[in-house]
């Protein structure tokens, strides 16, 4: 709970202040972010009430959700969460609709992690933005792991200070979203300090199991567990009959459509 200084004049009444929250809370000021309209704040993130002779401010529901919004902007999935939606996810072929159906499915049983894998462009990517979308609508908490750019950055810092401060968010927040598990330049396979930094992560949401995750890899279960079965089989555990794998063809390599 925040205060806001009391006025020098020791003339106000309770009435004065109750008023002055009154109309602080009346204010718009604030924007309507990733689809997140609240009423209660009216787009603040904080709501105005009385303590004492005092006015004060506290965190609205919204705020953790519009945190979340404000780093998924800066990380670039804005765009994609408009994009990628339950709304507009192909689900013409059979295997399209099984994917569809197994993440609605997921967001019903508030389950611990959804996991897909296997063939480039067949809608991985966008089935996974969809379901942390419905999550942030939820008022959870998300955080966005771009797995080839933040992996990077991770490794960079693994023998200084701000190595914890990076990792720590990925392993604590309440919806962790790891897009393209494992991703390496053509050719190359992951690195120990790869393997190493996914088992920290992962393992910690394994422990805790209110956390939930959502991951995408190009890697099916059965190749993950050739590149660490510490972590792949925490991956199959927590994600149990939310595990898909989508066999390597390239028929189903949707940005490839009327290509061929």
């Amino acid at each position: 709970m925040n205060r806001i200084p009391k006025a020098a004049s020791t003339a106000h009444t309770c009435k004065k202040y109750k008023n002055e929250a009154e109309k602080m809370n009346a204010l718009i000021y604030g924007a309507k972010i990733g689809g997140i309209d609240c009423q209660k704040c009216n787009n603040r993130g904080v709501i105005y009430l009385m303590q004492g002779d005092e006015v004060v401010f506290k965190k609205c529901e919204c705020w953790k959700v519009r945190q979340s919004l404000l780093r998924i902007k800066r990380s670039g999935l804005e765009k994609l969460l408009r994009k990628y939606t339950f709304e507009r996810y192909e689900d013409e072929e059979p295997f399209q609709k099984f994917i569809k159906q197994k993440a609605l499915d997921f967001l019903k049983d508030k389950s611990e992690c959804f996991f897909i894998g296997g063939q480039v462009g067949c809608g991985k990517s966008h089935i996974c933005t969809a379901i942390v979308g419905e999550l942030l609508k939820q008022g959870k908490e998300a955080r966005y792991m771009q797995w080839r750019d933040d992996i990077t950055r991770i490794k960079l810092n693994a023998n200084t200070p701000e190595y914890s401060a990076l990792v720590e968010p990925f392993k604590t927040v309440e919806v962790l979203y790891i897009d393209d598990l494992f991703k390496t330049e053509q050719g190359k396979s992951p690195t120990t300090a790869d393997i190493n930094i996914a088992f920290e992560i992962i393992n910690h949401r394994y422990i805790n199991s209110d956390l939930i995750t959502v991951i995408s890899c190009e890697k099916t279960m059965q190749e993950l567990m050739e590149i660490d079965e510490g972590v792949a089989s925490r991956i199959r555990e927590l994600s149990d009959k939310y595990t898909i794998c989508v066999n390597k063809d390239r028929n189903k390599n949707y940005r490839l459509k009327g290509v061929w």
